[in-house]
């Protein structure tokens, strides 16, 4: 007997009113506070006004793209004599250090300082750190060495601090780029665009709102500023998470440093279009998540005295009935010390919008989204429901192309005009949007297996590398052992003739 209409319906629209629930109500919440974000435009800082600024950027074999990212620098819109740029190499075995030399010529026509700090091969964290304690600036900026600046980049950040005083940190916006001619191919441009699309709704706009309600969860590594007296209290970068960026963010927020996201201060970054690149950096990133959420539990909770199982392993082991007052007691006291706590307690919105939900939506969640994908599978092979499936897949699809476009044409009214451009170049991407989002979904899950089983690393092998490594291993590995073999039979081949020998 199959069910009536009316209950498959239901079964059906309880997949789409989860997405909903957890993709789509917050939007237009988000889409308010970020509209007061990107007007919040204060007075020009007058150029007396401006502060003294330190650009730090380590460097590791960056031949390819040192030069463009200095000029970029040294051709911002800043005035002369307020403006240092310190160069940390890092142990490059390339032409990096002398490309840097080579620019000291463009550096002094227009004002700017120019350092070049030569050290061993130490590491990100602490070529920053060395380039931060080189540095004289009142305002730090980091960057790294394959981003290109705007113009006015390096002003619109400095300007966040010039109006505000209690501001401390501050993050610029990464655009993604690509080129035409040389993505000519669809997998490429399926990458570059789609990667402009993210940044754009996931980052600027994401971190928009988060920073109006002060929820930011992660500066950008890429690009980012700090108050000198700030940083340096902070003691630098930590070298204790593959994710600096977001481990030095929690400790500014520990410390109630109010950190803003500047939408005009725009960094570009070259599109990722290889597969196993973008798996190694989405990998890093959920980590570096984990490891730094790790960081922030809280150690009055870890160690309580007594906990729960241990009460009631204690009323099973003495099978007494009036034990469970023991587990009454223990739950009213646990509720009073919370109480107690969250009184003391003063809450800002990071707490309650920023690493938890986070957390919860694309970790806590992920595989009970990876189950319903394969309940949704199952059930056509058990001939459950077959003729609403594919309504209510397409459905789901639509939703998230919908939610996509709704965010891409509110940060389309307020983004400047060159990143327009690139948004009516790209924006047929959107309906590609959700499988791109898929795709990466897929890379967190992998990361969360992964983070079990390997240790810590900047670059992790994608899975197409992995397949190829693995399937050349396999190839060397039966070549050796038919070798071994033949060389194993044709051993006992001989001593069967020389017994044979032997015998007559």
């Amino acid at each position: 007997m199959e069910d009536p209409m009316w209950v498959s319906m239901m079964v059906w629209t309880t997949w789409l009113l989860i997405a909903i629930i957890i993709d789509g109500v917050m939007v237009p919440i988000k889409m308010y506070f970020s509209r007061k974000s990107m007007h919040q435009v204060g007075k020009i800082a007058l150029e007396k006004e401006l502060p003294t600024v330190s650009v730090v950027v380590p460097a590791h074999n960056e031949e390819e793209h040192i030069e463009s990212c200095l000029l970029s620098i040294i051709q911002n819109e800043y005035p002369d004599k307020k403006m240092e740029i310190i160069v940390v190499d890092d142990g490059s075995k390339d032409n990096t250090t002398n490309l840097v030399k080579k620019i000291e010529v463009d550096a002094i026509m227009h004002g700017v300082d120019l350092k070049l700090i030569k050290k061993g091969h130490t590491g990100k964290v602490h070529t920053l750190n060395t380039g931060i304690r080189s540095s004289k600036g009142e305002i730090i900026i980091t960057i790294d060495a394959d981003i290109r600046l705007d113009e006015h980049a390096v002003k619109n950040v400095v300007q966040a601090f010039v109006e505000d005083e209690k501001v401390g940190a501050a993050t610029g916006y990464i655009e993604i780029e690509w080129d035409e001619i040389q993505n000519e191919d669809i997998k490429s441009m399926f990458f570059s665009k789609c990667e402009f699309l993210e940044y754009l709704s996931s980052f600027n706009f994401e971190r928009s709102y988060q920073s109006v309600i002060d929820s930011i969860y992660t500066m950008s590594g890429a690009f980012s500023a700090f108050r000198r007296n700030i940083i340096g209290g902070m003691g630098g970068y930590w070298p204790v998470t593959v994710s600096e960026d977001m481990h030095i963010t929690m400790m500014l927020h520990n410390k109630k440093i109010n950190i803003v996201n500047v939408p005009t201060a725009v960094a570009h970054a070259q599109a990722i279009t290889d597969y196993d690149t973008l798996y190694s950096q989405r990998v890093r990133w959920a980590r570096g998540q984990l490891e730094v959420a790790a960081m922030r539990q809280d150690k009055s909770l870890a160690q309580q005295e007594t906990s729960l199982r241990e009460i009631l392993g204690i009323v099973i082991d003495q099978k007494d009935p009036r034990m469970l007052s023991l587990v009454i007691d223990y739950i009213k006291k646990v509720v009073a010390d919370r109480k107690k706590r969250l009184k003391g307690r003063q809450f800002r919105y990071f707490d309650l919008l920023g690493l938890q939900r986070i957390l919860f939506v694309d970790h806590t969640i992920a595989f009970p989204r990876l189950i319903w994908v394969f309940v949704l599978l199952l059930f056509p092979i058990m001939g459950l429901y077959t003729y609403l499936l594919p309504v209510i897949m397409v459905l789901m699809y639509l939703f998230y192309v919908l939610i996509d476009v709704a965010v891409i044409l509110f940060s389309y009214h307020y983004s400047p005009p060159h990143t327009r451009e690139k948004l009516e170049k790209s924006f047929h991407y959107v309906a590609l949007l959700p499988l791109y989002r898929l795709m990466t979904f897929c890379f967190r899950v992998s990361a969360f297996l992964h983070i079990l089983n390997e240790p810590a690393d900047w670059k992790v092998e994608g899975p197409l590398n992995g397949f190829k490594n693995g399937v050349k291993d396999a190839k060397d590995g039966f070549s050796s052992n038919v070798a071994t073999t033949i060389f194993q039979i044709g051993h006992i081949f001989n001593l069967s003739n020389l017994w044979k020998r032997r015998g007559k």
